[in-house]
């Protein structure tokens, strides 16, 4: 094969193909050129072709395109294409498209900014939907810049949302501040002080902006040169103040209709933005439940629902495409499981949930015989604490209970026993938490259940008898006002009933989204079924204050003669009645004294500041005391708005709120705007205090007292 067939070949096939011989040694050294004499090629490697450059030019000076070479994309010639081609073209553009076009070349620029394409802006501006037409004072490119274009028209700064479409203006904050862009009112009038300044005002373009009245400078400067050209002259002056004034008015109304397309297109675009994030959510849950997730989506709890809302990546308004789907999967998956394990908790707990969903609907005669604010057992208090329900709960998961075997047709005449027999209950498990030491001597007392009996200080047989000084029943030995309670959850002093109500005694458990034993089941039942748990259900919610036993005692000695003897015959509202206020020696200093009423004082000496110590004590006097009880419902007014909880819904029989709360879930859940005191809604049984009395510490000054207060 010869040298120049060869060349001819693809490298490859060349190389295959071309044997090498031995050379013989020449006779002459080669010249430089690459040319011999007296020597033949036979044998000789070929001359290795070189690389031809991608951008090498021809004669001519065109680029000649080389092999791998990627042709420069230009649209250099699109100016040169037919006008009625590039005018149906550009038809198809939105304004701020067609915007784009414009200042990317001059040709463009050029083409586009003729007057002859008019009527390309205009259709572009058709595209738009809803878009007023072009305001007579402004040219459809300007239009379209003032429209589209987010930038200040003063300093081009951009992302400029802010929109003076009177004064057909885009206005940055900085630029707004300005006097060389923009003025305020006040500055027009004092720029014409020789002319009405009501009149010539009328002949600018007013826009109202952030409280305030803007011109532009340059309109004003204009205005004050068409007015010195008037020289005064009142009929040329008239013709001016009319074109001027049909002008600004103009304007205003343009600038008007401008802002309702602007406001209406916002709305549309969320509108769209809110349908595309719900497509969007609607097709990850499709997704997910191609995925094997169908049965557990249809029961997704409120609370994970939201977080699945709440996620970057499925809170967006764009459509699920497979790309998309592949990079969120992994996330989506463990939030399927979350709920997948949750459905699971929930079929495990299924027939508690019904049984008391049951209840719920069988027992409102109790809630309708007892109004609100009334204390009864709710339905978390019966499932557990009346034995006939208790059965009919623990009943196994298969055996069906019915709404008849829950509430029989001849259930009405016993349903208040049912509330009586809650009441005993509940006295009987808060008695055994009062220590020895803080419960009346055996011949003082006898508990008529059997907790407590006199005689050898044993407990008796409920038929046994002995002689005793005198006999009350549990009611009486927990009213007492010794007797205070307090709860674990949040560290709250409370007393008998408030006790029965509170809220922190009944706060449902925690789920347990892996449970194991009947128990787990039934507690997960009550916080989905109620949303709470039958009183101090498991035990620990509750214990007796013993230091809050001793406050009370001292301030028994203070207010009665005979505290010592009998202390807990008096019982908490003997000592409402005599409504004595009390000032804390320790806490009054700086010339204000710490004043309170007997329930804030037991709970003040219980602080952490003073449990423990001997705190002094003084009573007020009669001229005192009546003075501070005239101003604690002024200075108690704010706190009963907003802090102290005092209040419950009479139809929901709700938890306490402030009455700030009331007033809201009034409104919210009842649609009640002026809800009346004591028939929509009332004092709680769990109220922080009662009447005009505060529930925390009073300071007043001390110049005002005439008590002597010891400290």
């Amino acid at each position: 094969m010869s040298s120049c067939s060869t060349q001819n070949l693809r490298r490859s096939s060349r190389l295959g193909t071309k044997q090498y011989q031995l050379k013989p040694e020449p006779t002459e050294q080669p010249k430089r050129n690459g040319s011999t004499s007296g020597s033949a090629d036979i044998g000789e490697r070929p001359t290795k072709r070189r690389r031809r450059n991608a951008n090498a030019k021809d004669d001519s000076g065109s680029c000649m395109p080389g092999k791998g070479s990627r042709r420069k994309k230009s649209l250099s010639m699109l100016p040169d294409m037919p006008l009625d081609i590039l005018y149906e073209i550009f038809a198809h553009l939105h304004p701020y498209d067609l915007l784009h076009l414009t200042r990317t070349t001059k040709p463009l620029r050029v083409l586009l900014m003729n007057r002859s394409a008019t009527t390309v802006w205009k259709r572009a501006r058709e595209n738009v939907p809803g878009l007023p037409d072009c305001p007579p004072d402004l040219s459809e490119p300007a239009f379209a810049n003032l429209a589209f274009d987010p930038h200040c028209h003063f300093c081009i700064k951009a992302r400029v949302w802010t929109v003076m479409w009177t004064l057909r203006v885009r206005c940055c904050k900085t630029c707004l501040k300005d006097s060389t862009a923009v003025v305020t009112l006040g500055e027009v009038f004092r720029a014409l002080p020789r002319y009405n300044p009501l009149k010539t005002k009328a002949m600018l373009p007013i826009e109202y902006l952030n409280d305030s009245l803007y011109c532009l400078t340059a309109d004003l400067n204009k205005l004050l040169e068409l007015l010195d050209a008037c020289n005064h002259d009142k009929d040329a002056f008239e013709a001016l103040a009319t074109e001027r004034t049909n002008a600004a008015k103009m304007q205003k109304e343009s600038g008007i209709e401008l802002e309702a397309w602007r406001l209406a297109e916002i709305s549309r675009r969320k509108e769209e933005k809110t349908t595309l994030t719900l497509r969007r959510r609607i097709q990850i849950l499709q997704r997910l439940s191609d995925s094997g997730y169908a049965e557990e989506l249809k029961y997704v709890p409120d609370d994970l629902y939201e977080r699945f809302t709440e996620k970057a990546v499925v809170n967006q308004p764009k459509e699920i495409t497979d790309r998309i789907w592949n990079n969120i999967k992994e996330s989506m998956l463990l939030w399927a499981e979350e709920v997948r394990t949750h459905y699971l908790m929930w079929r495990r707990s299924a027939h508690y949930i019904n049984r008391l969903s049951m209840m719920s609907q069988g027992l409102v005669d109790i809630f309708e015989a007892h109004p609100f604010p009334q204390i009864v057992p709710s339905v978390a208090d019966l499932s557990w604490h009346i034995p006939f329900y208790r059965d009919l709960m623990e009943k196994d998961r298969d055996v069906a209970v019915t709404l008849e075997d829950l509430v029989p047709e001849n259930m009405g005449p016993f349903l208040e026993g049912l509330v009586i027999l809650w009441r005993v209950d509940m006295a009987q498990r808060l008695y055994p938490l009062i220590p020895a030491e803080a419960r009346p001597t055996p011949e003082q007392f006898e508990c008529t259940c059997g907790h407590h009996r006199s005689g050898s200080g044993a407990e008796t047989s409920a038929g046994g008898s002995a002689a005793v000084a005198s006999r009350y029943d549990l009611s009486t030995m927990l009213k007492a006002s010794t007797t205070w309670f307090r709860c674990t959850v949040e560290g709250c002093l409370l007393d008998f009933p408030r006790i029965l109500t509170h809220e922190c005694a009944k706060r449902a458990p925690p789920l347990n989204l892996h449970p194991q034993t009947q128990e787990d089941d039934l507690r997960n039942a009550y916080n989905l079924a109620l949303g709470e748990a039958p009183w101090n259900f498991a035990g620990d919610a509750i214990t007796y204050d013993m230091e809050a036993h001793r406050a009370t005692q001292n301030i028994l000695r203070l207010v009665l003669e005979d505290a010592d003897k009998e202390p807990w015959k008096t019982d908490k509202f003997a000592l409402d009645d005599l409504d004595k206020r009390f000032v804390c020696g320790e806490c009054s200093a700086d010339g204000m004294l710490c004043v309170m009423p007997w329930r804030v004082a037991v709970e003040h000496l219980t602080s952490d500041e003073h449990a423990g110590n001997d705190v002094t004590l003084t009573v007020l006097n009669e001229a005192d005391r009546t003075w501070v009880v005239d101003q604690e419902p002024e200075l108690s007014q704010d706190m009963i708005i907003d802090v102290w909880k005092m209040w419950g819904c009479v139809e929901c029989r709700s938890s306490v709120m402030t009455l700030n709360d009331i007033l809201e879930h009034m409104v919210d859940d009842h649609d009640m705007a002026f809800p009346q005191v004591g028939v929509d809604y009332h004092l709680h049984p769990d109220a922080a205090t009662f009447g005009d009395a505060p529930a925390s510490e009073m300071y007043y000054p001390e110049g005002m007292f005439t008590t002597s207060i010891l400290r």
